[in-house]
C-alpha cells in the first residue's frame, strides 16, 4: 500500500508541464502554450508544449 501510494504521488508531481508565455514586441499581442494532454503522460504534455514553443519562438515572438 505504502509502495503503491510513493509510485502515485511520483506520477502526480512529475506531470506538472509548466506553461510558455509568448510576447509578440511589435504588436504587444500574449500567447500562452499549454499542453492538452492529461497530467498522467507528462512527457507528453511536455513535447506538446515545446512544440507549440517553437512555433512562436520561430516567428520572432519572445518567451516571457
Amino acid at each position: 500500500m505504502k509502495r503503491m501510494f510513493v509510485i502515485i504521488s511520483a506520477i502526480l508531481m512529475a506531470a506538472c508541464a509548466s506553461p510558455a508565455v509568448f510576447k509578440d514586441l511589435k504588436t504587444g499581442q500574449v500567447a500562452q502554450c499549454n499542453a492538452s494532454t492529461p497530467g498522467v503522460f507528462p512527457i507528453i504534455a511536455q513535447h506538446e508544449i515545446d512544440t507549440c514553443s517553437d512555433a512562436y519562438a520561430h516567428m520572432g515572438w519572445v518567451k516571457q
